[in-house]
This record gives structure tokens, C-alpha cells and sequence, in this order.
């Protein structure tokens, strides 16, 4: 039997829509669908679409070819040569693995890395990391590219020129002589934040021998804030960490976990653990403006602005109240033992509110409060506090003892010499405030702030590196390299101890130092990765009280929300120039190569705006453009804008992708009172969210936890259970009467 295969099927089951142009059956929609691959031979005669495929293709084949030839793989000595005496334990031919870690700025991932022939290849999770299943995230297995990057630092720059390294280390001397004379008076150091204990030890002698010398710690991704609140909640310097796998019912306040929020990996390992259908499934209640990974996996999301968000869990916590749960150290506006709710923004429903706090009540210590480092301080502050009172500390929330955060204002800081290391500031922050006389950089890539920087030093990749850090939960692991710097980069260790005037700078014996334990303690240490028996907790009690929060207008047409977000693949900006990230579609709006201003569908037939239209965004007297995307889930009167696009020296990948939100970011992640105009031209984005077509078949299957447990086969009734059989093009030569499905396979 044959069936034509360009016949529809009957759709079975619930229809589902992956855009709004399918959702409305638009004959633009019929006609893009039958010039759509694979079908697709008008798709080369389209110029517009020509040129983007083709834009496409060949930064794919640049970053193949370009991205390992140029980088030349090597291995960590120059001079190849045979072995005089085979090292031991080595093999031609056979893969060899190490363990070392990630750096990140709240917790460096214990990894475990592929090498051959000397040269990493592969990254993955150490599965004998305590809590671990061996899982990375998409920035850790994206860093290898970025190791091979063409475009990253390979030379020392002295006013633009390049100079020797010996000479650039000379200045680092001269510097070090010059701070030593004057107490380290107009030194400021700007850096990112990390975990290091070798990299703190080295800022305390530094603090010691230049008294007068400042140090900044600025993240454009503000990931620190849920260790400040934690902190300041309970008078103990200490790091959370959720346990979604012991909780029950989890409530959301604009916390995207599962996507873009830090310790994703180990969020979403968690979260899957407590999510098996039966009597120990999980409850997620989700509050948000955009529409998150962690949204779509909501069994109930409110879809609010997000700067009506604090005012919503100040509801909540009053309705704690009413209900015999009362909050410690909230200012309700009134005694917590009367029947007092704070009033909720218009348009919500009592109902959903009252239901989800009878659920944190029912589930007690199993319950779980989180809120996104997007929000306030005073909402992490209230989340805390309702955790507390369910009886929540201890057993979902987690505190880990960890070393004190101090950032500093760097705005109000006018140095005469500005060390920045790592990030890029002249990006993120537009400026490094008033120009410095000199401005010493250590960075990975020639970018922004290289560009205006006197001295520019290249920064080693953590897989060229000597050092440690410590995990979300306190864990120290090692950082220890599997080659040679590609381009004889600098590790932050080296550099700090040379301005130090440290006699050792070998970035081994400090972290050796550091380390402080035996030879076997040492060696132990670098072959499991980890350092066991090293994360601390404690059973902390609320010290600071709950901050009350305000009731701001709810935004409207004429005075948009703006709210930043941290992109899924860019980070700050940093993995700009790796061709897998752009690539890679966005989780949600399946956009590549760009990033768009979102919108409800419901403010841009408001705003008479449609997808690809660019449009002005003004706020507090700056303005940025981008193209608009309506985005299904958004809030109304609500824009998302993408941070990390736009850079304008970011290789040759990066440069010109996107628009730069960071041009109207004040440090602020929801803003109000932002306006929207059309400047009457328009751009083409480039989306998988339609990509092919089902032909009638069903995109989804679907059935309630009941139909469920009762049939886990139940996927199998929608739709025909065997495949449609298409004649093939030479007979079989098979038995036909044995198997109508009979199969051939071909060896070379």
C-alpha cells in the first residue's frame, strides 16, 4: 500500500499554534509555509531571504574553518618534537580526561574535560561531584569555541602598539614600585566577581601594602543579589540555595530558574526531581512579566507587570497573615493578628492569590519562595521572611556559610590609575565615568573597553589557567589547565601578584599556597575535582525585618515598563562573538542572530506596531532602537529588552548583532515610564519558531495528571500508531510477505 505523502493527515487531538500568523492561518503564512525547506527552492530567489541564509552559512563556515585554523591547535609546547621517553600513563591515540571548573560569578562549575593529542575538546560535568548528575550549562559548552576564538586578546598594547611582554611585565613592576611609594593613593581596581579564595587572599595583601588603592566589584548581570539579601535577612554572611527537589509548592516572583537565573543546571536537575507524576509532584506557581522557561513550566502563571511584582508578594505576605502564618519583621500596615490584606493591582484575581497562599500553607516546610535577581532587594528581603515563616529554612532553602560580598560604588569613584579586570565596562556601563590618566586592562578580547584602555593585557582561558574557586555551595574545586595559553595570556593570579610585588607569580603556587594541605591532600584534590567535606550550612533565624514596599502606578500606553533581562546565550555580552551562541535559538522567542523589543500582542495593536517594525525607546532622556516582537505571554504595557547585543568590537562574529540595551540601562533590571515611537523603517528577524511544517499532525500531546497515571501509553492514540508507508523507488528485495516494514542497511 502506498500513501502520498504531500496529503494532509487529519489532525488529531487539541490544536496547537507556534506563531501568530499560524494561529490566524494568514495566507502570508500559506504562502511562506510552501517556500519553506525542504521544499524550498524559491528560498534562494528571495533576496532578503538569500542574503540572510547566506549570512548565516558562511559565519557557520568562518567559525569551522577560521575558528580552528587561526587559533592553530596546538599542543602546550611549540617546538614539536618525538618524545625522547614516553610520558607515563600516556597512549597515542587514546583520549585523556581531566577535572577543573568553570568560573562564574557566584559559583564555578566542577567540570570534567576531554583532551587529545593535548588539546581540549569536549567539556562535561563531573558526575562525582557531590549533588551532581554531571551536568553543565550552555555557557560552559560553549566556552570551548571561545578558547579557539581567532578574535580573542593575542598581544600586549601600550597606546595602541603592541609591545614585548617582557616589556608589558615591566610596566606591571614599575607599577607595583609606584603604589609602594604613595600607599597605592588614585588606584582603583575594577573587577568582576568571582569565588577565588587565592584571588581574595591576593586582594587582602594588596589591601595591606596599598591602604590608599580601592576595589570595585561591578557585574552588568547583577547575579550577587541573592546572596546580599540572604545576608542581610539573616545577619549572617551566607549564599542560598534552593532545593527544588524537596519542595512541594514553589512560588515564583519573577525568578526565570529554569532559564536565565545563575545555577541553572543545578535548578533545573532539582526542579525535574520533585516534578515525577504521582503523589510527589510539585506545584509551581509563577509570577511574571515575560514569558520564561520557567512560565511555560508553571502549572498557574500570573502574567502582571513587573514593577506591580513587589506589591503582589507584599499582598501575599498579608494574606500569610490573615490566615495565622504571620511574617517576622513585615510591616503590614497594621498588627499581623488582624484580618488585614494589603490591596492587590487591578485586574488580578483575588482567587489566585488566596489559592496559591493556602497552598504555601498546606505545604509548610515544603513550601519554596524564590525571587529573581531582576527584582528589588525589598522583594528578596519579603521572600525570605515568608520562607521563615512557613518553616522553610533548613529544608528547601539552604544556607551556605561564604566569605562577605562587598561591591563598592564605583560611580562615585575618581581614580587617577583604573585597573579593570575582566567584563567589559566601557560597554555595559556606556563609560568608565571620568577618564582616568591611565587605564591598565586585563580582558579577554580587543573590545570596548581595550579600546580605550592605555595598557592591554590578554587574559588567559580558565582552560589555560592555574587556580580555584568554590561552587554554588561552597565546594572548593580546582581550576587547573589541560594547555598552554594559546597566545601567552595572563591569569588574573599572575597579574594581581605582580602588582602586588608578590615574589611568587606562578599562578600554581599561589593557588598551591592557597591551598595550604599536603602533597596527597594536593593531588587528591586536583584528581576528583573537589575538595570533600568542604560546603558548611546553617540553621539561621530572621534578623532584619521585611521592608514595606510601595504601590506604583501600573503602566499604561503612554508610560511603557521596561524590563531588562539577561539574554539566554549572550550573558553581558561576553559570548558575543561565539558563532554556537548566536546561533542557538533563544528558548522562548526562538529568535538567532538578534535580539527584539517584546511585546504583548495585545500593546502593539495598541501601539500600531507589528513584528519587525523599528521602533525608539525613550526613557529618563535616552533612547535606544530595536525591532519590535510580539511575543504571546508577555505582559501588557510591558517591553523586554535583551542585554549583551550591539557590541561594537566584538570580533568578527559579534560586531553589529542586535541592538544595545545597555545604552538606556541604569542599573535598574524594571524601569517605568519609558515611551514607544516608530521611526518608520522596518527589520528582518530570523526565527526557528516556524520552522516546517506538521502537516496535520499533532505538535503537542497532552493529558492531565489523572488520564495520565492511568495511561502513560496515552501518547499513542493520537494519530496513526504505524507510520504511512510511502512505495519506495527501487522494489524491496526482501520477502515482502515476512514484513511490510522491512529494512536495509549499507556498511562502508
Amino acid at each position: 500500500m502506498s500513501v502520498d505523502s504531500n496529503k494532509s493527515i487529519p489532525a488529531t487531538g487539541r490544536r496547537y499554534w507556534r506563531s501568530l500568523d499560524e494561529l490566524a492561518d494568514t495566507p502570508e503564512f500559506k504562502d511562506w509555509l510552501h517556500r519553506e525547506f525542504p521544499k524550498g527552492a524559491s528560498e534562494l530567489l528571495d533576496d532578503v531571504s538569500r542574503r540572510h541564509f547566506l549570512k548565516i552559512m558562511s559565519a557557520s563556515f568562518a567559525l569551522a574553518g577560521l575558528g580552528l585554523a587561526g587559533a592553530g591547535c596546538r599542543r602546550p609546547v611549540e617546538n614539536l618534537e618525538p618524545f625522547g621517553q614516553q610520558p607515563e600513563n600516556y597512549v597515542f591515540g587514546t583520549a585523556q580526561y581531566y577535572a577543573t571548573a568553570m568560573p562564574t560569578r557566584i559559583g564555578a562549575l566542577p567540570l570534567v574535560v576531554k583532551s587529545y593529542e593535548g588539546r581540549p575538546i569536549k567539556i562535561e560535568g563531573n558526575a562525582q561531584f557531590p549533588g551532581s548528575n554531571g551536568g553543565t550549562d550552555r555557557y560552559a559548552q560553549a566556552s570551548i569555541l571561545s578558547l579557539y576564538d581567532p578574535d580573542r586578546a593575542r598581544r600586549f598594547l601600550a597606546g595602541g602598539k603592541t609591545v614585548s611582554r617582557e616589556e608589558a611585565l615591566k610596566f606591571l613592576d614599575d607599577l607595583s614600585s609606584q603604589m609602594a611609594s604613595n600607599g597605592g593613593e588614585g588606584v582603583a581596581f575594577l573587577v568582576e566577581s568571582c569565588t577565588s579564595p587565592s584571588r581574595a587572599r591576593l586582594q587582602q595583601i594588596i589591601a595591606g601594602k596599598f591602604p590608599k588603592s580601592q576595589w570595585f566589584n561591578y557585574d552588568a548581570i547583577d547575579s550577587g543579589i541573592h546572596q546580599r539579601a540572604a545576608t542581610q535577612a539573616f545577619g549572617h554572611s551566607v549564599r542560598p540555595a534552593f532545593r527544588f527537589d524537596k519542595a512541594k509548592v514553589i512560588v515564583s516572583l519573577d525568578c526565570d530558574f529554569l532559564g536565565t537565573e545563575d545555577d541553572g543546571h543545578n535548578h533545573i536537575k532539582r526542579f525535574a526531581a520533585s516534578r515525577a507524576a504521582g503523589a510527589g509532584m510539585n506545584r509551581l506557581y509563577t509570577i511574571e512579566s515575560l514569558f520564561t522557561l520557567t512560565g511555560a513550566n508553571s502549572d498557574h502563571r500570573l502574567r502582571v507587570p513587573a514593577s506591580l511584582i513587589p506589591q503582589i508578594a507584599y499582598v501575599m505576605a498579608g494574606a500569610l497573615a490573615q490566615m495565622g502564618v504571620p511574617i517576622p519583621g513585615a510591616d503590614l500596615g497594621k498588627s499581623t493578628t488582624q484580618n488585614f490584606i494589603p490591596p492587590l493591582p487591578s485586574g488580578i484575581d483575588p482567587k489566585w492569590i488566596a489559592g496559591c497562599v493556602k497552598d504555601l500553607i498546606a505545604a509548610g516546610k515544603n513550601a519554596l519562595v524564590v525571587a529573581g535577581q531582576r527584582q528589588p532587594l525589598e522583594v528578596h528581603l519579603l521572600a525570605y521572611a515568608i520562607n521563615s515563616a512557613l518553616g522553610s529554612v533548613g529544608a528547601t532553602l539552604i544556607l551556605h556559610e561564604t566569605e562577605e560580598l562587598v561591591q563598592g560604588d564605583f560611580s562615585a569613584a575618581t581614580p587617577n590609575t583604573l585597573i579593570v579586570l575582566g567584563g567589559n565596562p566601557a560597554f555595559y556601563l556606556n563609560k568608565l565615568g571620568p577618564r582616568p590618566q591611565k587605564v591598565v586592562r586585563l580582558g579577554y578580547y580587543e573590545d570596548e573597553t581595550a579600546a580605550v584602555s592605555d595598557w592591554v593585557f590578554p587574559a588567559a582561558h580558565y582552560l589555560e589557567s592555574w587556580g580555584d574557586a568554590r561552587a554554588s555551595n561552597g565546594t572548593l574545586v580546582p581550576v587547573q589547565p589541560l594547555i598552554q595559553p594559546l597566545f601567552g595570556g595572563l591569569t588574573e593570579l599572575e597579574f594581581l601578584a605582580r602588582i602586588a610585588g608578590e615574589s611568587q607569580t606562578s599562578p600554581y603556587e599561589i593557588a598551591r599556597a592557597t591551598f595550604g594541605r599536603t602533597d596527597e591532600d594536593w593531588k587528591a584534590f586536583l584528581f576528583n575535582g573537589f575538595l570533600k567535606g568542604e560546603a558548611k550550612s546553617g540553621d539561621y533565624s530572621i534578623k532584619g525585618a521585611a521592608p514595606a514596599v510601595s504601590s506604583p502606578a501600573a503602566p499604561s500606553a503612554a508610560s511603557l515598563e521596561v524590563v531588562f533581562y539577561r539574554d539566554a546565550k549572550m550573558d553581558d555580552g561576553f559570548y558575543a562573538n561565539n558563532g554556537w551562541m548566536q546561533e542557538l535559538p533563544d528558548p522562548v522567542t526562538k529568535i538567532t542572530w538578534d535580539n527584539a523589543v517584546l511585546i504583548s500582542h495585545k500593546t502593539a495593536r495598541e501601539l500600531g506596531v507589528q513584528n519587525g517594525d523599528m521602533v525608539k525607546i525613550t526613557l529618563d532622556g535616552q533612547s535606544v532602537e530595536g525591532p519590535i516582537w510580539t511575543q504571546p505571554g508577555m505582559a501588557d504595557y510591558s517591553l523586554g529588552l535583551a542585554l549583551g547585543y550591539g557590541r561594537t568590537a566584538a570580533g568578527r562574529i559579534g560586531t553589529g548583532v542586535g541592538f544595545n540595551a545597555f545604552k538606556i540601562f541604569k542599573g535598574k533590571y524594571v524601569e517605568t515610564g519609558a515611551t514607544l515611537t516608530k521611526t518608520g523603517q522596518t527589520h528582518v528577524i530570523a526565527t526557528t519558531q516556524t520552522h516546517w511544517s506538521m502537516e496535520g499532525r499533532p505538535a503537542v500531546r497532552e493529558a492531565n495528571l489523572d488520564k495520565y497515571l492511568a495511561d502513560k501509553d496515552f501518547a499513542d492514540g493520537f494519530g496513526d500508531k504505524e507510520p504511512p508507508v510511502v512505495q519506495p523507488l527501487y522494489p524491496n528485495p526482501f520477502d515482502a510477505t515476512k514484513s511490510k516494514f522491512q529494512q536495509w542497511g549499507v556498511a562502508v
